[in-house]
């Protein structure tokens, strides 16, 4: 503190020093470290992203600091890298390691926290989705939904996969060659959470839209049928019947996919329980499904 308030009286000319402090903030100026003591400067001004995510990652990684601070840490970080810069920043100071390294992390809570990083990190973001495959991050989300039992993790272990995989037809090349399909079908047909269920079904959607490659892989698999399950189990759930319908529609359009007649099926009973103006198809999409 004394150091700080002899920086202020050797620079007493309030006016000048807004002015610089102002410029400073904006990113205009850089403070000149052979004139100020870098800890005040940090003092003044707070420690810069770089320096903050290098210690979240410290933190998040250090398995004898509390499970309190580390999940801090996983929000502190979370939160900066909603920035672009800052999400590939990730892989220029060589942080992917220490992160990928807590997915398999004994606290469920640490488990979320860094799969919720990872899928903010790579969304939308091609150098993120590319850093994060070259360090295996695919593979260690596929191995980790093989055996999660923890719901909130799972959910966000399908959110960080989307998001590596949406908009990227490499990461779709690499998926389909690590035989990733099959976990996500796995989850359609065992899965006894719906919020789970309705975040696969979207996301199937998502990614034929995306990349007709992904439409034609799920026709390769019993999808047809997995969808029927969803429909059976939850028949009195608007919402997963509209996705599930959606998803039906587009195999159909972007996959060149034929609709089973137990789909067929299912799908008038759904019409006629909840209306077909309230399952999102217009009345063409509802002709196509049902030729």
């Amino acid at each position: 503190m004394e150091q700080l308030l002899q920086w202020a009286v050797n620079n007493s000319d309030s006016e000048e020093l807004q002015k610089q402090a102002e410029a400073v903030r904006r990113g205009e100026l850089k403070p000149d470290p052979s004139k100020f003591d870098p800890k005040i400067i940090e003092a003044i001004l707070g420690k810069d992203d770089a320096t903050r995510m290098k210690e979240a990652v410290e933190c998040i990684a250090n398995t004898e600091d509390t499970l309190e601070n580390r999940e801090i840490a996983l929000d502190n970080l979370e939160l900066l890298i909603e920035g672009i810069d800052n999400a590939n920043n990730i892989e220029a100071m060589n942080l992917w390691p220490a992160l990928l390294g807590q997915l398999t992390a004994p606290e469920p809570e640490i488990r979320k926290g860094v799969a919720w990083v990872c899928g903010t990190a790579v969304q939308n973001n091609p150098k993120a989705q590319t850093a994060f495959i070259s360090h295996k991050g695919l593979d260690a989300l596929l191995d980790l939904l093989k055996t999660e039992q923890d719901k909130q993790v799972k959910g966000k272990l399908i959110y960080a996969l989307s998001g590596v995989l949406k908009h990227s037809p490499p990461a779709i090349d690499a998926f389909l060659e690590k035989n990733g399909l099959p976990v996500l079908c796995d989850i359609l047909k065992l899965a006894d959470d719906p919020a789970m269920l309705r975040k696969v079904v979207f996301m199937f959607n998502s990614l034929m839209i995306d990349n007709a490659k992904f439409g034609e892989a799920l026709l390769k698999t019993d999808i047809w049928e997995y969808l029927n399950n969803v429909l059976d189990k939850y028949p009195e759930d608007e919402d997963m019947a509209e996705k599930v319908l959606r998803t039906a529609h587009t195999l159909l359009k972007q996959a060149n996919g034929n609709v089973p007649a137990d789909f067929k099926t299912r799908a008038k009973k759904a019409a006629d329980t909840f209306g077909k103006e309230h399952l999102g198809l217009v009345d063409e999409e509802w002709k196509e499904l049902l030729a």
